[in-house]
């Protein structure tokens, strides 16, 4: 949790944006779990959790036949929901 904190920190001082943990389970990852930061460099704030381009649109111009089967946008959205005692933490940082 301390090499999280660290880093958002870090991530709060060089990105004058928004800044966003998040994380997800990958099965062959040896702890399963793997976090990843989404940063702006400038601008008005992000909603990560909520992209501008739907996931869940099925784009006629898109190269895929269809919608995804797997990722959608109750899963991209969870992907930002911590653990409480991970958002604790990186919440306190924030003020």
């Amino acid at each position: 949790m301390h090499i999280i904190e660290d880093i958002v920190a870090n991530c709060r001082q060089i990105f004058k944006g928004s800044v966003n943990y998040a994380w997800t389970t990958v099965p062959t990852y040896p702890s399963g779990v793997i976090g990843f930061m989404l940063c702006s460099t400038e601008g008005p704030s992000v909603d990560f959790k909520h992209p501008v381009n739907p996931v869940d649109a099925d784009d006629s111009d898109s190269k895929s036949k269809g919608p995804l089967k797997f990722y959608n946008s109750e899963i991209h959205t969870a992907a930002f929901c911590l653990p409480s005692f991970a958002k604790k933490v990186i919440d306190a940082k924030a003020k």
